[in-house]
């Protein structure tokens, strides 16, 4: 096993076990490297000490979860990233972002936690894995987000906030939360940004105002995994039109790229994100 492999098992365990009380001797036994070297060549691969990438995963973390957890307090979102007091977790957190968990919680200002501080180690080219699946039709809780997508953020609070405000839970399943991406971030100007966010909604639930109704439509789909931050999602998106759809003599519905969520920023740590992306095929 190559040294990239052994780094990327720690990487993989680490965020499989963000909320324990990770200790040296544990992962460089992970690693299978001793302690007295384990340091540096976590550094050497991943570009930041093993313990400031651990903080940055929690906090980045938290940071999801003081915008989405609302009702909890700045000191509960500190405890859960694994902080003893208030004071040291705002310290940390205005280290990264460069204002308080408050401020921030008021100002959602993201784009200090939009590029990771590390970078992971590459352990060979990745194949891309493209299955074909046949799905079923689903009624969808749809909220058009428009504009800048800086703000989709915002856009995703309204949806969890009206869901949270229905006599049933609405809270969906893995794989029962979706995105439409209409368009790409990078290449498109923000006043022309369109990405809708749906839920799944039972038959009886009445839908109204800025909530509208949608069917995800049944038939065969292109499925492709992206694991990990969704802040470089486009790179399987593109290849999967890039790469797979020449090849694969395949032709596309009329229905946008798809993101189908499995857990969210705000639960997880980045690198345990799991988004499949859909493509409608005729």
């Amino acid at each position: 096993m190559s040294y990239e492999q052994r780094i990327s098992r720690v990487i993989d365990f680490i965020g499989k076990h963000l909320d324990d009380e990770l200790t040296l001797d544990q992962l460089s036994s992970v690693a299978c490297f001793s302690k007295c070297h384990f340091h540096r060549l976590f550094t050497a691969h991943t570009g930041l000490p093993l313990w400031q990438y651990i903080r940055w995963l929690r906090l980045k973390r938290a940071a999801h979860q003081l915008i989405v957890h609302k009702d909890s307090t700045i000191m509960e979102v500190a405890l859960n990233a694994g902080f003893e007091s208030h004071e040291s977790f705002t310290r940390a957190f205005k280290q990264i972002c460069g204002v308080n968990p408050s401020r921030f919680r008021l100002e959602q200002s993201w784009q200090a936690w939009e590029k990771p501080a590390y970078h992971l180690p590459k352990t060979g080219e990745k194949i891309m894995n493209v299955t074909i699946e046949n799905k079923d039709t689903r009624r969808l809780a749809v909220l058009e987000h428009r504009g800048d997508p800086k703000e989709v953020g915002e856009s995703v609070n309204k949806l969890i906030h009206w869901a949270k405000a229905q006599a049933m839970s609405l809270k969906p399943e893995p794989g029962e939360a979706f995105g439409f991406a209409y368009d790409d971030p990078k290449t498109t100007p923000a006043k022309d940004f369109r990405f809708d966010l749906a839920i799944t909604v039972p038959k009886g639930l009445a839908l109204k105002g800025e909530i509208m109704e949608r069917q995800l439509p049944a038939g065969r789909y292109a499925v492709a995994v992206h694991k990990g931050s969704r802040d470089n999602i486009g790179d399987t998106v593109y290849s999967l039109y890039r790469d797979w759809l020449p090849h694969s003599k395949e032709e596309l519905g009329d229905l946008p790229c798809i993101f189908c969520y499995y857990n969210f920023d705000h639960e997880v740590a980045e690198t345990e994100l799991v988004t499949e992306c859909w493509l409608l095929l005729k």
